[in-house]
């Protein structure tokens, strides 16, 4: 047990005790802590509360289908009847590549042999070394002279004696294709009523033909290098179009105008190599009109319908496309077709509604608002509050119009 005697005191001859502490009034400690947080939590439920409220509003989509004249003989812009003056755009640039071949060409030895030719008709038939005779394989063969096939005539016992004269042949083409079995031969350069009156026959196999391939440039091989070149080309110059392009000018691929001015090769037509180079020279030509305009004759469009408190609203529901309907590049115009989607707002009044909402809870402000034919979603950001409940003061509530 400790003892309260002072002994500091004892020294002076006194017998002394020290005296109590006051106890503290629990009483009025605890009513006082009361009246604090009565007094804070009154702050919190009455003046600091705030709430943001942003309200998305319905929107109803509105379209604009409109043309629009591209001219470029006009000096200035006419907004006011759809008329854009333009401008003239060119490229030119070349591009060059190396190419493999893949023709084939036969320079083997060409085939010949002998061939009668029958005569049905009662006129003698010249022929020449420009005659063509087939195979029924399709072989083709000349005659290495020029000729005169007898006329048909009639024997003195009234039969009829085909007129007929051996001719040697030689084939188009090296290789032994060429020798053919003995066989009939139509001379396809005849009118198609006499090629069955007169034709050739072979008696016996043709000779001498041979085989030896090469690899060539053939005309597949020059077109498909042409092709390969403008498919590379035209993407290049595009390019060199845009480029050239001013501020808010614009271009559309089916008003560039390409053209392949000028090819070189290094080959010739069945020439016997195995790659060759190939250049092509391209140009490119549109006209540039200012978009910024078009948007412009939309944006006095879309004026009309922001009244009664509606108002144009950016969406990603938004369409603005423009199409080419006609396009002269010599007399430099075009016609386009504008169609534009747009979304607009319903009204929203701010201060009414700002009045209906004093005093709810989210919950009743939220279905109040949702209630209402002009409202589609709506959001709450509650500041300083502990109850999530609409302040009475209506400077504490802040009304947002979102999307």
């Amino acid at each position: 047990m400790v003892s309260k005697y002072d002994y500091r005191k004892r020294e002076l001859g006194d017998n002394y005790y020290g005296a109590k502490p006051k106890k503290k009034n629990k009483l009025a400690r605890s009513f006082g802590l009361l009246v604090f947080f009565a007094f804070l939590a009154a702050l919190f439920i009455y003046v600091f509360p705030e709430v943001e409220i942003t309200i998305v509003p319905k929107t109803e989509k509105i379209t604009n289908d409109f043309e629009v004249i591209i001219d470029g003989s006009l000096e200035e812009n006419d907004l006011e009847h759809n008329k854009l003056s333009a401008v003239a755009v060119t490229a030119e640039d070349g591009l060059e590549k190396i190419f493999p071949t893949t023709g084939e060409k036969n320079v083997g030895e060409k085939a010949v042999g002998a061939v009668v030719i029958y005569n049905q008709t009662g006129l003698v038939q010249p022929l020449t070394t420009n005659n063509s005779l087939s195979s029924d394989e399709g072989q083709i063969f000349y005659l290495q002279n020029n000729i005169e096939v007898p006329k048909a005539e009639v024997s003195a016992e009234g039969t009829i004696v085909y007129g007929m004269i051996t001719a040697k042949v030689i084939a188009k083409e090296g290789g032994e294709a060429g020798n053919i079995s003995p066989g009939r031969l139509t001379i396809i350069d005849l009118l198609f009523n006499k090629q069955s009156k007169i034709y050739g026959e072979a008696k016996e196999k043709f000779s001498g033909g041979s085989d030896k391939t090469i690899n060539v440039v053939s005309e597949d091989d020059l077109k498909n290098a042409e092709k390969v070149l403008s498919d590379k080309l035209h993407p290049k110059l595009k390019e060199q179009l845009l480029s050239k392009l001013g501020d808010g000018q614009e271009v559309t691929d089916k008003m560039i105008k390409y053209q392949n001015m000028k090819i070189e090769k290094t080959v010739e037509l069945e020439e016997e190599v195995n790659e060759f180079t190939v250049k092509l020279y391209g140009r490119a030509e549109t006209i540039a009109w200012d978009e910024d305009k078009i948007r412009e004759i939309l944006n006095t469009k879309l004026a009309g319908y922001q009244k009664d408190g509606k108002q144009v609203v950016a969406s990603s529901q938004d369409v603005f496309k423009v199409e080419v309907k006609e396009f002269d590049l010599d007399k430099m115009t075009a016609k386009l077709a504008v169609r534009a989607e747009n979304q607009i707002s319903m009204p929203v009044e701010a201060d009414k509604i700002r009045d209906e909402l004093k005093g709810l809870s989210e919950t009743e402000a939220r279905r109040s608002l949702l209630s209402k034919g002009n409202i589609k979603d709506v959001r709450f950001k509650f500041n300083y509050s502990i109850t999530n409940k609409i302040p009475q003061n209506g400077n504490r509530i802040m009304i947002k119009v979102g999307l």
